[in-house]
């Protein structure tokens, strides 16, 4: 009877063949959270060199318009060195208050951020909506 026994309780179990994806689930929830407090953590470490960039040449007839600062924190308007105060008149004086021309601002590398957002505030300020900075061409 013993054997009869061990045999009946063998034909009561089934295999189960259904897949558990709860485990699955889990695993992705967590992942997906450490990835979003992750991902804000990683931009900030970057290294950015700004004065190179890949720049693609102007085929603009008009001549640009430029504004250069340079290191020692001097700003040109085209050729004619000028004060950031006296810099927004004397663009609309030059652009004949056409406020869709393109400002190019060039800023020598060594100089301090800050000071080129002063600049591009400044042209911003006066209406300009097209402020490019240009860049070295990447070798």
């Amino acid at each position: 009877m013993a054997y009869s026994f061990e045999s009946n309780r063998s034909k009561k179990r089934r295999i189960v063949s259904d897949i558990n994806i709860t485990p699955f689930v889990d695993v992705l929830l967590v992942l997906l959270i450490i990835f979003m407090v992750a991902a804000p953590m990683m931009t900030s470490s970057i290294n950015v060199y700004l004065p190179k960039g890949a720049s693609s040449p102007t085929n603009e007839k008009i001549q640009p318009i430029s504004i250069s600062v340079k290191a020692d924190s001097s700003i040109f308007l085209q050729e004619e060195a000028i004060k950031l105060s006296s810099l927004a008149t004397r663009l609309l004086e030059v652009t004949g208050n056409n406020l869709s021309n393109k400002i190019y601002v060039r800023a020598d590398k060594n100089l301090d951020y800050g000071r080129v957002m002063e600049v591009v505030k400044t042209v911003s300020i006066a209406g300009f909506t097209q402020v490019v900075l240009v860049t070295e061409m990447a070798q």
